[in-house]
């Protein structure tokens, strides 16, 4: 182990603004595993239309551009499944120029929920109950419910309208195949086959 005994180095952190976000069908990248148990990375280029995991039932945010809903930190957000993605666009155009021997890093941060399909967690199989900011634990108790304002009630209507029913797939196994990513692709409600995807991978 190598330790730094320097004095800390001075940081500055800038903002870079969201410019798009879009959802829809990626598939499933080819996991690399390290040498080490969890060390784990993916392939993003080689992609299985096709794989061992199913949806839970309910309503998912439609495909298309969901860049209102996930460039702020509310109870409106996007909805999506295993094999799906939301693919993301920033402006670095208005970067500051960086100082001599500078070097610049870029943090992702996100804010929303995973509900896993695992038999032990509550409610595994569906979509909801729909988790929100204001809840005092997960599952929620029957004093507690998701929003029903009219801002919400529009949000339901308006974004979450692309039901599935939940049942199996047609096809369980891996299919790795070059499938690479381009910007054109995740701009668009499917991204590199992804219309070709849909029917290949789910009923």
């Amino acid at each position: 182990m190598l330790i730094d005994n320097h004095a800390e180095g001075e940081a500055r952190t800038t903002e870079v603004p969201l410019t798009l976000a879009t959802e829809h069908f990626r598939g499933y990248p080819t996991q690399l595993d390290g040498k080490s148990p969890g060390d784990l990375d993916y392939d993003y280029n080689r992609v299985s239309l096709t794989g061992p995991f199913q949806h839970q039932s309910g309503n998912y945010t439609r495909y298309g551009d969901v860049t209102e809903l996930v460039k702020g930190i509310d109870d409106r957000y996007a909805i999506f499944g295993s094999g799906e993605e939301i693919a993301t666009e920033f402006d670095a155009s208005k970067l500051p120029a960086l100082p001599a021997h500078w070097k610049r890093d870029y943090f992702f941060y996100a804010n929303g929920y995973v509900k896993d399909m695992d038999w032990w967690d509550a409610s595994p199989y569906t979509v909801t109950q729909l988790p929100f900011h204001g809840m005092s634990k997960y599952p929620y108790p029957q004093s507690e419910k998701f929003p029903e304002d009219a801002d919400a009630l529009t949000y339901q209507l308006d974004w979450n309208d692309r039901f599935d029913t939940g049942e199996p797939v047609r096809a369980y196994r891996f299919n790795y195949q070059p499938l690479p990513s381009s910007p054109a692709d995740d701009a668009s409600t499917c991204a590199g086959a992804g219309c070709a995807t849909q029917q290949a991978g789910r009923p």
